[in-house]
């Protein structure tokens, strides 16, 4: 009787032991972590027994119970932080508490916004890219051709934003570049970024004589999207520049099919006969003068074009598959030139 006793308390003993080992060696110092991580979300008023619970779910610990257990040596698995963590299966409890304890680690990405872009596009690729929801950057940004305006609280941190119509968006403001910013603070980071580029640029540019009969900087920002969209080089745009100004005098209408391409969305080269009859005041076939709004974000070099043109006594160019671009000043000459492109 004694011996079974004896026996008896002994495997308690034993089984007890290797509990407490098994329980050391989780909760201090773990197994061989898996080389492929797993996210982990911690949502805001969660507590250290509802993670406790989730860590289990996820394979990430044993058991809820022990993990808890942990929590008497260790506070850290009471005050976990909300956020998206990457763990990994055989971390230990004390390196999982500390990491949840102190709060995700920031995450730096950087964003190349090329030239040309519209608002559409950049909240497209926020989303694609980073994850962000589109109506998220919009609600910041507005949204193209005036459907939404941008947040008006913007208006008092830059002062080129102030005589903007309630209704625009930010497109042609938010200034094309790389940039690096936080990734829990976008879209906002980005945008200020942006805004701050655009305005250390451009925010204090003088309109002079040679822009003429353009009066305002927001009127150098249209015309300039137009020609981002139209010319690539950067000596052509500055011709072109100046074409637009004489159409502009003269009260030509434009006839940019880049303008069109803003209405429809289309990659198309040369306007359809319906693009050119559309009913809208981005048309500026059926419309003189500039369109209500910038119809991208153009970069320093079709921004520069605008403020410092090449004069000339051109009316008209076209621009061939391969890049080159053909000047005209009447429109027999044009005509020719449309033959020696191959249109």
């Amino acid at each position: 009787m004694f011996r079974r006793l004896r026996a008896l308390l002994f495997g308690i003993l034993l089984l007890a032991l290797l509990a407490g080992a098994w329980f050391v060696s989780a909760a201090w110092f773990g197994g061989t972590p898996s080389a492929q991580p797993v996210t982990f979300t911690v949502t805001d008023g969660e507590t250290g027994a509802q993670v406790a619970s989730e860590l289990s779910s996820a394979h990430l610990v044993v058991s809820a119970w022990a993990y808890r257990a942990y929590g008497w040596f260790d506070r850290s698995v009471s005050r976990p932080k909300p956020g998206d963590y990457e763990l990994r299966s055989g971390m230990s409890y004390r390196d999982i508490a500390r990491e949840l304890a102190t709060g995700p680690a920031r995450r730096e990405v950087q964003v190349r916004i090329i030239e040309g872009r519209t608002v559409d596009e950049l909240a497209d690729q926020l989303h694609n890219e980073q994850g962000i929801a589109v109506t998220t950057t919009q609600s910041l940004i507005g949204r193209s051709a005036n459907r939404a305006s941008f947040d008006p609280a913007l208006r008092d941190s830059y002062p080129f934003l102030k005589s903007l119509p309630g209704n625009r968006s930010l497109e042609g403001y938010l200034f094309p570049d790389t940039y690096r910013v936080w990734g829990d603070q976008l879209p906002d980071a980005l945008i200020h970024k942006q805004l701050d580029e655009f305005g250390d640029r451009f925010g204090t540019s003088t309109v002079t004589a040679a822009s003429a009969p353009l009066k305002s900087l927001d009127e150098v920002v249209i015309l300039a999207s137009i020609i981002e969209a139209e010319v690539p080089n950067d000596d052509d745009r500055r011709i072109v520049a100046g074409i637009f100004l004489n159409r502009l005098k003269a009260g030509i209408a434009l006839q940019s099919d880049a303008t069109l391409s803003y209405i429809t969305g289309s990659d198309r080269a040369r306007a359809s006969v319906d693009d050119l009859n559309i009913d809208s005041p981005f048309n500026t076939y059926k419309n003189r003068g500039l369109p209500p709004a910038p119809i991208n974000s153009p970069g320093a070099s079709a921004i520069q074009a605008v403020l410092n043109p090449v004069p000339n006594e051109y009316l008209y160019f076209l621009t061939d598959k391969e890049g080159k671009v053909y000047y005209a000043k009447t429109l027999e000459e044009h005509t020719a030139n449309r033959r020696k492109a191959g249109f």
